[in-house]
């Protein structure tokens, strides 16, 4: 999704996450630690579109550890305070009075994966477009010509699907019956002009901007 190697200089220190783990009273998730520690410094992933906690600012509420809140502050994520699970399940919960947590059905590895590709999609791929007006039937065609030439499906989540070839990402939104959302498009996002270009030329994506 970078574009180049990762290096020592993208995550926290270890020192910064004992520190973390001091202040909670307990360790986080071996999963979310090995994320600070490997990208944590990274605003592509940690706040390009949704906001990844600093390790100092996480906090408990109501028996979970909360990472990750929502860019308008709709909602926030988190993981069960007592669990004994290197890899535990996320949870959301919407920021209104007596709302209740609710469990994502997806282990914390798959998530923090599903939110990096999301996070690039979503505002920290510098290029995007749309095409609008797809039905369903223009859209199947679509992914199984994009699937015969080296596109994978990197999430599949709660109505959200995104495919991935060398850091170009199409993504969109599902209804509950699995076909295209009427309330979106079909979205494109690249790291470089010079492959949004050729997304624009092969497709007939448009300039979001």
């Amino acid at each position: 999704l970078l574009g180049r190697s990762l290096t020592n200089n993208d995550g926290f220190d270890v020192e910064i996450i004992k520190n973390a783990e001091a202040k909670l009273g307990k360790a986080i998730p071996v999963i979310l630690k090995e994320f600070y520690i490997t990208v944590g410094k990274l605003d592509i992933f940690m706040s390009s579109f949704q906001r990844f906690l600093k390790p100092e600012d996480l906090f408990y509420e109501d028996g979970k550890l909360v990472f990750l809140e929502e860019n308008q502050k709709v909602c926030c994520w988190g993981v069960d305070k007592e669990s004994k699970e290197d890899d535990p399940l996320v949870y959301q919960v919407q920021n209104t009075d007596n709302a209740i947590w609710c469990s994502e059905e997806i282990l914390l590895s798959d998530f923090l994966q599903m939110i990096m590709y999301g996070q690039c999609a979503e505002g920290g791929y510098a290029f995007s477009g749309a095409i609008y007006d797809m039905d369903q039937d223009e859209l199947q065609e679509f992914i199984e010509e994009i699937t015969t030439n080296n596109w994978q499906k990197v999430v599949d989540h709660n109505n959200w699907i995104i495919y991935e070839n060398d850091r170009k990402l199409i993504w969109y939104f599902t209804d509950d019956d699995g076909n295209l959302s009427e309330d979106y498009p079909l979205f494109v996002s690249t790291q470089t002009k010079e492959n949004f270009l050729e997304m624009e030329e092969d497709f007939g994506f448009s300039d979001l901007d």
